[in-house]
């Protein structure tokens, strides 16, 4: 579609249609769904669908799936939709995790380009992409989605973000969720300044997670602070002070770490 202010003219037919689909609130349509409400084939559903899209009036989210662009939109070529909205969409039951969650909760003022989402869903590609907005996703047991979450309303939807404790306990298990263990200590440290160590070392423990046991005390004593919360008996074997990064470097007996990335103040 030419990038346009306004999105390109519809029959009177279309308007019909449209209001059809979307005259009682909905937001988003389904191949499927349009078929049945307009008393057509799939097939010419899916090519309905396709057309308004090119001519600016939906916003395609994924295969079979679409999103209504708002008709009050200032510039309907290049409107995207919220994020998190079109990740309850898609990979509900889910919630927003790692730096995304960190970065509403203030507790980073980095910017990332991607968002991170935790879901149940079986996961095919942990990068990808939806309206033009970008995800990291992750695969979770269900049972990490009843704990440690909060919902915040986007639009019509009520999505899930990961509280602060629970925000760096995700994060101390898997640092990539974080972009990173240096990230992730400066993550801790502001965390600190607002909440509890009891606090975020109960949600590391229950994530059952000794790696993330080990990274969170080794992570306390660079930083200075008394590591006399963690009681837990740690567990054997060395894994790595960050996973994405090379397996070189020395191993701290205290922490049961290999330390393969550089923390230092």
């Amino acid at each position: 579609m030419s990038p346009s202010i306004e999105p390109g003219g519809l029959s009177a037919r279309s308007r019909r249609d449209l209001a059809t689909l979307f005259g009682s609130g909905q937001r988003t349509v389904t191949v499927d769904a349009a078929a049945a409400a307009l008393g057509v084939s799939r097939e010419s559903a899916a090519r309905r669908l396709s057309a308004w899209a090119s001519r600016g009036w939906l916003r395609r989210v994924r295969r079979g799936l679409y999103i209504a662009v708002p008709v009050d939109a200032r510039d309907p070529a290049t409107w995207k939709e919220d994020p998190w909205y079109l990740a309850g969409l898609v990979w509900d039951p889910c919630y927003i995790a790692g730096w995304s969650a960190a970065n509403h909760w203030a507790l980073t003022d980095q910017i990332f380009r991607s968002t991170v989402v935790a879901t149940a869903q079986r996961v095919r590609r942990v990068d990808q992409e939806l309206a033009g907005a970008s995800y990291l996703v992750r695969h979770v047991g269900a049972d990490r989605l009843e704990w440690g979450l909060v919902g915040e309303w986007r639009g019509d939807r009520r999505i899930n973000v990961s509280g602060r404790e629970r925000t760096v306990a995700d994060m101390l298990s898997d640092p990539a969720l974080g972009g990173g263990i240096r990230h992730t200590m400066e993550v801790l440290d502001t965390l600190l300044s607002v909440a509890k160590l009891e606090d975020l070392v109960d949600a590391v423990e229950r994530l059952d997670n000794g790696a993330a046991i080990k990274r969170l005390g080794y992570l306390l004593e660079v930083l200075g602070y008394d590591t006399a919360a963690i009681t837990r008996s740690l567990t054997s074997g060395f894994p790595l002070l960050d996973p994405s990064l090379s397996s070189a470097g020395a191993r701290s007996a205290r922490w049961g770490l290999r330390i393969n990335a550089d923390v230092s103040a």
